[in-house]
């Protein structure tokens, strides 16, 4: 019997070019909820950015943010696969002006350098090193050059913004396959209780953790080789999901 339904956001939940998640993509996770069913929502973006696209059920479902780099229920963090403080200096060095970057933490976003214009929708608070950030970091965003990174460092690159010059990184053992294994032992259920909706490629580590393995779309065929049942787009998944409890 499904218990879990866990779900990538962008290209998924939110299609690619809308701002808004759907009310009937919000009813149909409402109707799962009232069913008994648990949901997550899984994403790279960080917390902050998740919550107001759901604020109707915000307290409701888990939200896995930064790529599988922790976990939350009621803003509450329950999982942590923090960037540590001698892998956040790597980017510290590199500040100049063809280099910047954000510090994103829990609830709060730092800036170190001078930011480009598209940053600005992160409200980072300017800081002048790394050093002055006591709270976890989860994730960094950096414009300008991309980083090489060292073969002992803790990091990895989560997302390549390619010829605009941003990326992404989180914690190298930092992955949604990883944070949705230590759900389902939190709620003791199962990949046997458990669907997971994606539709890129960072979605696969999830897949393996599922009984019903759902692509979106067919953006990666990576991920369309790891999954079981295919749909056009998230509604229809959603009902066939609901369906077959």
């Amino acid at each position: 019997m499904l218990k879990l339904i866990v779900s990538d956001l962008d290209g998924t939940l939110l299609p690619y070019g809308q701002v808004a998640v759907s009310e009937t993509v919000k009813h149909l996770l409402h109707e799962a909820l009232q069913k008994g069913i648990a949901v997550a929502v899984s994403s790279g973006r960080t917390l902050g950015e998740l919550m107001p696209l759901f604020s109707e059920l915000e307290r409701d479902i888990w939200f896995i943010a930064c790529d599988g780099g922790h976990y939350f229920r009621n803003g509450r963090s329950v999982y942590e696969k923090k960037i540590e403080r001698e892998d956040l200096s790597l980017f510290q060095k590199h500040v100049g002006e063809d280099f910047s970057f954000v510090l994103h933490g829990a609830h709060q976003n730092y800036a170190v350098g001078k930011l480009p214009v598209e940053a600005a929708h992160f409200c980072a608070v300017p800081i002048a090193h790394v050093d002055n950030v006591e709270e976890k970091i989860f994730k960094v965003t950096s414009y300008g050059k991309k980083l090489k990174l060292p073969p002992y460092c803790g990091l990895r690159m989560h997302w390549d913004g390619g010829e605009h010059g941003m990326a992404q990184y989180v914690n190298r053992f930092a992955d949604k396959g990883a944070a949705l294994s230590d759900l389902q032992t939190r709620l003791m259920l199962t990949k046997f209780d458990t669907a997971c909706i994606g539709d890129s490629e960072n979605d696969v580590a999830m897949m393996r953790n599922a009984k019903y393995s759902v692509c979106i779309g067919q953006r990666s065929e990576r991920l369309l080789a790891a999954c079981d049942l295919r749909f056009s787009n998230i509604e229809d998944a959603l009902r066939e999901l609901i369906k077959s409890i």
